[in-house]
């Protein structure tokens, strides 16, 4: 290892009855482009009773540039996190929880920004497991110092998988809450270093933290657990936002931030259908004990709804709160393509965007003489109308903004293709509802890590509408997979089985030789037979030669081929020995469906589906079977397939 001076990176890792996740987030840092001895990894372990700690030992005691610490247990990460600030050897401090992990290139593009820009703090590109467009921002490029940024803030998320400057945090004293349970101590955290630092910079270019959702149950999910504790909570991330960013150089920021909590914290609450009698009261009360703290400019930074809302819990107004709740207006968006269109550079695709407002009985946001109104009880209504508080949410609803991403289904990395904003307001029986086409195009060009890799990647919809968050998958009609050579990249746009949009980069998931329209001819050659397979269905675009395999039912390899583009046509050559009885084509793990059969030297019959074609085949009622099924079902079970453990 090197001497400790030279040392750019610690990464810190508070650990408590670690899963196997753990090996991964090893495997991952093992995996690294930075060198191993630039930097350190500092395993600090909570008083876990089971054998966390010997596994931490067992790791140290085959890396040389790991150290592990057993604290007394604390019930939280912060401890275990300030003794890896007091104990790290790096220039930088990397958070990272004990079933998360990092992408390749992480640590070294993460340290080469924040060192360039003298970052004391830098937010990196992270993905979440089950959250599709997580984190995501509207611009393309590293930022050096986000500093002044307003919305979205630099530092949202908020949590702690971000690297900071050791030096930065010593010297301004920034500190984890510690004692007992602390919930959301990575906001206070954040906000602290915030309030302190010069130069926040942004990694966007290269992927940087992947947050692992894991089915078992983590001390996340149980913030809901106990209502006073929770309510205590939000209490603190106010008092919090009061001491840190009361600074001129906030002005701007300090009332959107609080709004933003308002609409993460304390409005969530009063969605109290399960809600005893009693914690409905508590809620109340602590309610009117909090909003008179917050100045009421935090206000113009919610929706249209959500400010009806918060001036009638400011009046005390709680009676007409479940009425109002019942016209909560959820944004829907229903993103729709018809089919891809490959060209030399990559793919480009039509979406029909049409959003939609659900929520009770009646559409909650009405189409009135042109504009967006919102349906409000009488009750609320004239409540509004005393406080001059407007209904009409046309402004708001029209200048949406949107953003369509595409994600690796295997990484769980998301990419932004496109952004856009505002909408055609439109009359659909009376609902107002919203509406655009937006043309997207995909430039296959491996430009960058975790950019082009092999297999599906997904498209999505982020939308941005009344100040809040809404992702949903692009879905398709067309049912034909769709095959090209672009950019010397094989790849297919197909319909998945809920019926969404995905490229297949690669042939991860079909061959390209399974297609209707394919033929097959053979001749003699003096070492097996030649066979020459032409694909007219492949939009084929500059020059590909790609090695593959002739292989029997076993998987043995019985000949070479090759998958060649050139000339705006694409083919298989390859050669079998004329002995084998039927033969396959195989490029990676796939192998074709299809199956070549040699009759002599100058034969080859195509055998198009190994079910020989009887609709009895176990195979064609399985398939018959599952298609029946509601999309609804299919959707959920494809969703479970595919999510990353």
């Amino acid at each position: 290892m090197a001497n400790a001076t030279t040392l750019k990176v610690s990464v810190i890792v508070p650990t408590y009855r670690s899963t196997a996740h753990l090996d991964d987030l090893v495997a991952s840092l093992d995996g690294q482009t930075m060198p191993q001895a630039e930097f350190e990894v500092l395993l600090i372990d909570d008083g876990s009773p089971d054998d966390t700690h010997a596994r931490l030992e067992a790791f140290a005691a085959s890396r040389p540039n790991y150290r592990e610490f057993r604290l007394p247990p604390s019930g939280w990460p912060s401890r275990p996190r300030n003794h890896g600030i007091d104990e790290a050897r790096g220039e930088y401090v990397v958070f990272i929880d004990h079933d998360d992990r990092l992408f390749p290139d992480a640590l070294r593009a993460a340290y080469a920004l924040a060192s360039r820009a003298g970052a004391d703090v830098l937010d990196g590109k992270e993905s979440k497991s089950n959250t599709p467009s997580w984190a995501m921002r509207d611009v393309t490029t590293d930022v050096e110092n986000a500093i002044g940024q307003i919305d979205p803030h630099p530092l949202l998320p908020m949590n702690p998988h971000k690297m900071f400057r050791t030096a930065f945090l010593r010297e301004k004293g920034i500190r984890f809450p510690e004692g007992g349970r602390q919930i959301w101590e990575d906001i206070a955290f954040d906000i602290a270093a915030h309030a302190r630092a010069d130069v926040v910079s942004l990694l966007v270019e290269t992927p940087f933290y992947y947050w692992n959702r894991p089915p078992h149950a983590t001390t996340s999910g149980s913030f809901h657990d106990d209502l006073d504790e929770y309510l205590d909570a939000i209490a603190r991330v106010f008092r919090w936002i009061d001491d840190e960013l009361q600074q001129e150089r906030f002005a701007e920021l300090l009332p959107r931030f609080r709004a933003y909590q308002l609409h993460m914290r304390l409005l969530p609450l009063f969605r109290w259908g399960s809600r005893t009698s009693d914690e409905r009261e508590r809620i109340c009360a602590f309610a009117a004990e909090l909003l008179p703290t917050i100045p009421d400019d935090a206000d113009l930074y919610l929706d249209g709804w959500r400010r009806i809302t918060t001036a009638l819990l400011r009046a005390g107004r709680f009676d007409l709160i479940d009425a109002h709740e019942r016209t909560f207006p959820v944004v829907q968006c229903t993103p729709t393509t018809t089919g891809a269109r490959w060209s030399a550079d990559g793919v480009s695709y039509d979406l029909e965007l049409r959003w939609r407002f659900a929520g009770g009985d009646a559409a909650p946001v009405r189409y009135r003489d042109g504009r967006a109104v919102l349906a409000l009880t009488e009750d609320v209504a004239a409540f509004a109308a005393e406080r001059g508080l407007s209904a009409d949410v046309t402004d708001e609803v029209t200048t949406l903004t949107y953003s369509i991403d595409r994600r690796w289904r295997t990484e769980k990395i998301d990419w932004q293709l496109f952004v856009g904003s505002g909408a055609e307001l439109v009359d659909v029986d009376g609902a107002a509802e919203l509406r655009a086409t937006v043309p997207v195009h995909w430039d296959l060009v491996d430009d960058g890590p975790g950019r082009l890799g092999d297999g599906p990647w997904d498209f999505y919809v982020r939308t941005i509408a009344m100040r809040t968050r809404n992702v949903r998958q692009v879905r398709t009609d067309d049912g034909a997979r769709r095959w090209a050579i672009t950019q010397g990249v094989v790849a297919s746009s197909y319909r998945t089985q809920n019926g969404c949009l995905s490229v297949d980069i690669g042939q991860t998931l079909a061959s390209i030789v399974d297609d209707e329209h394919m033929t097959a001819v053979a001749s003699p050659q003096t070492d097996g037979v030649r066979v020459d397979i032409a694909l007219p269905h492949v939009a084929a675009f500059g020059v590909l030669d790609l090695p593959g395999t002739f292989v029997d039912a076993s998987g043995r390899a019985v000949g070479p081929c090759r998958l060649i583009a050139a000339d705006g046509r694409a083919r298989v050559e390859g050669t079998a020995p004329s002995g084998v009885s039927a033969f396959a084509a195989q490029w990676g793990r796939v192998r074709s469906h299809v199956r070549f059969r040699l009759f002599g030297r100058t034969r080859v019959h195509v055998i198009r589906d190994a079910d020989s074609g009887s609709p009895l085949h176990p195979r064609r009622v399985a398939k018959r079977t599952w298609q029946a099924l509601p999309d609804s079902f299919r959707e959920r079970v494809w969703k479970l397939r595919h999510r990353r453990r």
